[in-house]
């Protein structure tokens, strides 16, 4: 299936089934912070003490859906980012919960009942922009929905094939190398009550997503780089990152 960079219709396989899935969210809604072992990893990253613990409260914030691509499509490094010198991007390797039917105000004791399934996510991000926005006391979705900065895949698990989310090994792998790993089980907020909490505030619609959150090892992308998120249960979502066409931008 070939997905452009601006196509945010996500075509996935649905696993042990014939069946397909079209992902077409209204919001794309992602988790700051939410492994222990990103927190700290923040702060030095960020250069701040800001955060000496994990939050007490869900971290929220929007990628956009022109980043979505699907599994094999290229992350496009953007010429942007070095014109304005703000060079680096980087992988985050995530779990992504898609919803199944419109979800407000759920009680995390149901919120399974309201999710069709898991995938994985690379929550690609345009480092040095985030650091400065942070640091300018901005919002730093900018350096989250830049085109192609949301692959998803490889396929769908269905609830009822993990019966618990939160209980699964994630890896990220950079040209064959593992640098995350982790279990799900290390989340500070867990999938149901992000369901539950989420819903307080938003009313979350079919094929909407939500991103679980990173844990520590996040680190740079190349053009060439060959970047994998694995999830036990699930498989293996594989990119490639090219540089920017010189003239594709009108």
């Amino acid at each position: 299936m070939n997905i452009t960079a601006t196509n945010n219709r996500i075509e996935l396989k649905v696993k042990n089934s014939s069946e397909s899935y079209v992902i077409n969210p209204t919001k794309i809604i992602c988790l700051g912070l939410n492994y222990a072992s990103h927190v700290k990893e923040h702060d030095i990253e960020h250069a701040t003490n800001k955060y000496k613990e994990p939050p007490k409260k869900p971290i929220l914030f929007l990628k956009t859906p022109n980043c979505l691509i699907g599994p094999h499509e290229n992350i496009v490094y953007p010429n942007i980012l070095k014109e304005i010198e703000f060079p680096r991007m980087d992988y985050e390797g995530e779990l992504a919960v898609i919803m199944k039917k419109r979800a407000k105000n759920v009680k995390k004791e149901k919120a399974f009942d309201y999710i069709l399934g898991y995938t994985c996510f690379n929550d690609v991000t345009a480092r040095d922009m985030q650091r400065h926005d942070i640091s300018s006391k901005k919002p730093w979705f900018r350096s989250k929905s830049l085109d192609t900065f949301g692959p998803i895949g490889p396929l769908i698990v269905k609830t009822e094939d993990i019966k618990d989310p939160n209980n699964l090994k994630i890896e990220t792998i950079l040209n064959d190398e593992v640098v995350q790993s982790a279990n799900t089980k290390d989340m500070v907020f867990k999938v149901d009550f992000l369901i539950e909490y989420i819903s307080n505030f938003f009313t979350l619609k079919p094929g909407d997503i939500i991103v679980t959150g990173t844990p520590s090892g996040i680190g740079p992308l190349q053009p060439k780089d060959k970047i994998e998120v694995r999830i036990e249960r699930i498989g293996t979502l594989k990119n490639q990152v090219i540089e920017e066409i010189k003239d594709s931008r009108n």
